[in-house]
């Protein structure tokens, strides 16, 4: 099966790359004729080419196809990753998890189109969600995009259920990192943590009761010393910690210095207005990932792991029922923050991933003109019948009365 190209989609992806015909060409490893026939709409891009395509202009797919994020098909995703079935049956089959499944071109296309697979125990929830797990290792997207494509296009199989993920075992490598540190190193990295959790704990908590959301570059730079006479600014919070902890001169020195040269903090100079005295100088501090991973192995904190695939978080939750209950009315359409960057039909949460396509923002039936407003889409019906109950015993707190009516 080809792609269709949206028209001049392609020609105007080349040019902002500065690219002529032939030097695409070469680069997907097609003739010059080809290119001019895809420009043209007169002849569709295989699949194959079509993830190099993507690849070579380093766009996404909506940016050449007549689709928009959040409204994939699983042909689209293996389209997507530069994949014929072909192709894409035998990368499964070299894959342990895929033994006794006796995967071909076929099934593949007959997994696409809705039709029944032979030979595959389809009655089984567990066997598909292996097929779903391996589909998204293969086509190299996360879980939840899988799922999402695999209920739109087999809208009628009973629903798969993913393998559980073994949990991560901490990296030998932060635990050496962390035992080449001395105690006061240990200490300063600790309280730095304890308080990078503590403002991201905060920054969840505006997000959920709609408050105005900063940038993460801005909230993560923590203050930790003011160059002043704590008579006079008292203690940062990071101060405060380290105070706890035994550090009763809790300075930006060495040991600050140590765990920058490891990579495990970010140390950010500047200066700040203080009341009676001036400008002085500011230290800021700011955990990496490294840094965070460290602690997390010494101290067997785990990450939070967030709601299994592909459950939303409560935040995101609470979106969608708010949608779900305003029902033929809608929800106005200046809905506030990122969540349509996740659940909108056309849009990403990062520029790479599609959205859940679970809401649209469009007229109210029947009406051409005015504002637009915030409606479910059919994948998020069925996303709230399949894991309604799921979500009743995950969030509890989250008001749902309704929401099975509207949506089923």
């Amino acid at each position: 099966m080809a792609q269709t190209l949206r028209p001049q989609a392609l020609e105007r992806q080349r040019l902002f790359r500065d690219m002529s015909v032939e030097e695409l060409a070469e680069a997907v490893g097609v003739t010059p004729r080809a290119v001019r026939h895809w420009e043209a709409g007169t002849r569709a891009v295989g699949d194959r080419a079509f993830g190099r395509l993507l690849e070579v202009l380093r766009c996404g797919a909506q940016d050449l196809a007549l689709r928009d994020p959040g409204t994939e098909s699983l042909a689209d995703l293996r389209r997507d990753a530069g994949l014929s079935a072909e192709e894409a049956a035998s990368v499964l089959r070299r894959n342990r998890g895929a033994q006794g499944l006796h995967i071909s071109a076929e099934k593949i296309r007959d997994l696409e189109r809705g039709r029944r697979v032979r030979g595959w125990t389809w009655g089984s929830p567990e066997t598909l969600g292996r097929v779903a797990r391996m589909l998204a290792q293969v086509y190299r997207v996360p879980d939840r995009v899988v799922m999402d494509a695999w209920r739109r296009s087999r809208p009628e199989d009973p629903l798969p259920v993913l393998p559980a993920r073994r949990a991560r075992q901490p990296s030998g490598e932060s635990m050496a990192t962390w035992c080449a540190l001395n105690d006061r190193q240990r200490t300063y990295l600790t309280c730095i943590f304890h308080q990078d959790q503590e403002v991201e704990e905060e920054q969840r908590h505006a997000r959920l009761v709609g408050a105005e959301q900063r940038p993460a570059a801005e909230w993560r730079r923590m203050t930790l010393a003011v160059s002043a006479s704590s008579d006079v600014v008292g203690y940062t919070r990071i101060q405060e910690r380290l105070r706890g902890a035994g550090v009763h001169d809790p300075g930006a020195g060495s040991s600050v210095a140590a765990l920058e040269r490891r990579g495990l903090i970010v140390v950010y100079r500047d200066r700040v207005y203080v009341d009676g005295l001036g400008d002085m100088p500011r230290t800021r501090v700011e955990m990496t990932r490294r840094g965070r991973a460290v602690v997390r192995a010494a101290l067997g904190v785990p990450r939070e792991a967030g709601p299994p695939a592909p459950l939303l978080s409560l935040w995101l939750w609470k979106i969608v029922v708010r949608v779900a209950r305003a029902g033929t009315q809608g929800v106005d359409g200046s809905l506030a923050g990122r969540g349509p960057h996740y659940l909108a039909v056309g849009q990403s949460p990062d520029g790479r991933t599609p959205s859940r396509g679970f809401i649209m923002l469009r007229h109210p039936d029947g009406v051409t003109h005015g504002p637009y407003r915030w409606f479910l889409t059919d994948s998020g019906q069925r996303h709230i019948n399949d894991y309604l109950d799921a979500y009743r015993g995950l969030y509890p707190s989250v008001d749902t009365e309704g929401v099975d009516e509207s949506s089923r």
